[in-house]
């Protein structure tokens, strides 16, 4: 299954492919009472639901983002129609003055704890001393598959479990999402998806993504 987010339809939408037929989609709702972005943009109050408006899993703010001094990061709920929940997805940055890289993880109450890291650690001993004066990596980044079209930091992500197995990779030159492996719920998944996309915003939205829509 590949998915790609669509922040050209109103509201936006998660769009799920299986090479077999019509992709089918979750829109993307902003809760009505979504709180104002913090300071640091943090704050998500939004909703998953199917074509027909039914809903399917709620996403609620836990944590804010803190500080890079402080390293703490945001921290999201995923709730089933009823409440019920489905597991939580933290974001942490790279903490000031430290070595590390972004970090996605996912704790679905049953299966496996994903963790992502943005880039690859070779892309990013490369990115730092020669990446953005030199031009001539543009060709590189292209071929290699591991950065989109400009010239940004290492993206592409692999979530893995703790055996290391790899279960979904967002691809950074295709913007797209494939599953490897069919244990998450997908209503986690488009959730990820709907959050990480809020922090990794397509070219067209603003700093917060189709979040800001």
């Amino acid at each position: 299954m590949t998915y790609h987010l669509n922040h050209t339809v109103h509201p936006p939408a998660v769009v799920g492919e299986d090479g077999a037929g019509p992709g089918t989609s979750v829109r993307l709702c902003r809760d009505p009472d979504a709180p104002a972005p913090d300071r640091l943009r943090s704050l998500r109050a939004f909703q998953l639901r199917a074509e027909d408006g039914t809903p399917v899993a709620r996403v609620v703010t836990q944590q804010p983002l803190g500080t890079r001094l402080s390293g703490h990061p945001a921290v999201y709920h995923v709730l089933d129609p009823r409440g019920a929940p489905l597991g939580r997805i933290t974001f942490r940055r790279r903490r000031a003055f430290r070595w590390g890289r972004e970090r996605w993880t996912v704790e679905p109450v049953t299966g496996p704890v994903l963790q992502g890291y943005a880039g690859r650690l070779v892309w990013w001993v490369l990115w730092w001393p020669l990446g953005l004066p030199l031009r001539l990596l543009f060709l590189l980044w292209v071929l290699m598959a591991e950065a989109d079209l400009g010239f940004r930091p290492p993206r592409r992500i692999i979530w893995r479990d703790s055996s290391r197995s790899a279960h979904l990779v967002f691809r950074a030159v295709a913007e797209d999402y494939r599953m490897l492996r069919h244990e998450l719920d997908p209503r986690l998944v488009n959730a990820l998806i709907a959050l990480h996309r809020s922090y990794e915003p397509a070219e067209g939205t603003g700093p917060l993504g189709w979040y800001e829509a």
